[in-house]
């Protein structure tokens, strides 16, 4: 009897990932997983119970490397060097967005989802909260317009990552783009 092919955690979560971007959460099986990976669905059921269990693990394990990444904001000491970096690193993550909407989708069917899921819910309420200080920074120091409510700002921002990158765009360029549109609108202030 051939032995099974062993798979990594950041091999299951990397193909996890891919699927989910392809399929969404009600396309995505243990049964696609597995043949994308090569195995079994029984080395899958080795680390996981279920499709949910697997998918907020691994969202969980995604959002601890986005908190670790988004750290580095405050090497920079200026607001506009912060708001630049944090405007980079959304766009630049912007299947971040789409996994979080999936998140909001999967059923707490199991002890270890609902935990996962409760550990996703602080990681958006720290992540928001993080934001909302550097938005009320930048209107301190004159830089972000102070009559405009913070959770507009912030959901404003969030939904540029919606705005489609269409061919012909390279990455760099719509990033600039959505950017500049944030940062300084539409409109020519001659």
């Amino acid at each position: 009897m051939a032995r099974e092919r062993k798979i990594s955690l950041n091999e299951l979560f990397a193909q996890t990932k891919q699927l989910l971007l392809e399929h969404g959460y009600e396309g995505f099986t243990f049964g696609l997983l597995a043949e994308r990976l090569g195995v079994a669905r029984s080395a899958i059921y080795k680390y996981f119970e279920n499709k949910e269990e697997l998918i907020t693990t691994y969202m969980v394990n995604e959002m601890e490397e986005v908190f670790i990444k988004l750290e580095h904001i405050h090497v920079y000491p200026t607001f506009d060097e912060q708001f630049r970096f944090l405007l980079d690193f959304i766009l630049y993550h912007n299947d971040l967005h789409e996994m979080i909407s999936i998140g909001k989708r999967i059923p707490e069917n199991h002890p270890k989802v609902q935990e996962n899921k409760q550990r996703l819910a602080q990681f958006h309420k720290r992540m928001y909260e993080e934001l909302e200080h550097l938005i009320k920074r930048g209107k301190r120091e004159g830089k972000i317009k102070p009559h405009l409510p913070n959770q507009v700002i912030l959901g404003y921002i969030f939904q540029s990552v919606s705005v489609p990158h269409f061919p012909g765009i390279s990455l760099a360029e719509w990033v600039e783009s959505i950017r500049e549109i944030i940062m300084y609108g539409v409109m020519n202030r001659n």
